[in-house]
């Protein structure tokens, strides 16, 4: 007879699950400051909402990608721009 075997631990949840994770990152709403709650779905979709809140915000995540860089090159010009201004 052998001994049993342990059944593999389950990580992250079953294949295809969200997951769904608080955040550090808060917004000021409603009188007082809530933290963001971060949930991933697996075709690729973001979705944000204010922790006890029921509406919730998604993007696709490149989408989300897109716009992050985009606000990146936007900085970086801005601040180009304003060391060159101060150069003068």
């Amino acid at each position: 007879m052998s001994a049993p075997t342990k059944a593999p631990r389950k990580r992250w949840g079953a294949p295809g699950s969200k997951v769904r994770r608080a955040t550090t990152a808060s917004v000021f709403s409603a009188g007082k400051r809530r933290p963001v709650i971060v949930t991933v779905y697996p075709d690729g979709i973001i979705g944000l909402r204010l922790s006890r809140s029921r509406r919730e915000e998604c993007i696709d995540a490149a989408t989300a990608y897109r716009e992050a860089v985009i606000s990146r090159v936007a900085f970086e010009r801005a601040q180009k721009r304003k060391a060159k201004k101060a150069g003068r």
